[in-house]
């Protein structure tokens, strides 16, 4: 059965079925390089509450997820210049971005292909043609499990993960010992999400708001969280004359001594 999407006629998707929407303004990168489904697949994300970012190629779509974070992604296989399954294996060898769920959505809809793309890492699986509002349904289940993490009190970026719950916070898997306040200075540069925060919002974040401390504070128990994150220091990046932010893209690499 074909529907109209957007205004076009597309026999790769199918609007049929239960309307599953969401007031989520959680962010998609999409990797397709057929222009009609892209567009299509753009504008039934975005009328269902999510941002959406596109890429055409496997190559912009790693630049574009190691630049945006997104909180999913959707890979097609059959890509211009690498194909899916290579964009997947440098999504999943990337520490910086190796936690992003990945549903694959693909025309190659054979169980030895499905398989493999479960065994190299995706997420979830779908094939194409495909209900559309049967994809905004599996995205949101993808996401959901997703967000089991923070209900725990688990957060990650890159190599670093805190168990909020139980005060810890460890360093690709090894736990690593904090002061206090150094650990609230990473919560508060993780749940930021590449934001930058001011010295003042971290000041508030960091000390409370019922003790006076100065912007000179804050720096101290940065160099102490840096001191204690061996290459991952480098995810804190100095944003001169206003604070700091994690940026989950740093480039991680050892650095020769």
């Amino acid at each position: 059965m074909t529907d109209t999407l957007g205004g076009r006629v597309h026999p790769g998707i199918s609007l049929s079925g239960r309307v599953f929407r969401t007031m989520s303004k959680e962010r998609i990168l999409v990797i397709e390089d057929e222009l009609d489904i892209l567009t299509n697949i753009k504008l039934r994300l975005e009328s269902r509450g999510f941002t959406v970012f596109t890429s055409k190629t496997g190559e912009e779509g790693l630049e574009t997820a190691q630049k945006k974070i997104p909180d999913a992604i959707l890979l097609d296989l059959m890509l211009p210049e690498i194909n899916g399954l290579e964009v997947l294996k440098r999504i999943r060898s990337n520490r910086a971005i190796s936690h992003i769920p990945v549903m694959i959505v693909s025309a190659l809809g054979e169980e030895s292909d499905v398989v493999v793309g479960l065994e190299m890492g995706a997420d979830d699986y779908m094939s194409k043609p495909f209900n559309a509002a049967v994809l905004v349904a599996r995205i949101n289940a993808l996401l959901r499990r997703n967000r089991q993490d923070d209900e725990k009190g688990l957060l990650r970026i890159g190599p670093i993960k805190m168990d909020v719950e139980a005060f810890h916070a460890f360093l690709d898997d090894e736990p690593i010992s904090l002061t206090g306040a150094e650990y609230r200075l990473l919560l508060a540069l993780i749940k930021s999400k590449g934001r930058v925060l001011t010295r003042n919002q971290l000041i508030d974040s960091v000390m409370g708001t019922d003790m006076i401390v100065t912007e000179r504070t804050i720096d101290v128990h940065v160099t102490g969280l840096r001191s204690k994150l061996g290459d991952a220091r480098k995810l804190i990046e100095t944003v001169r004359g206003v604070g700091y932010r994690l940026n989950p893209s740093a480039d991680l690499c050892t650095e020769s001594r």
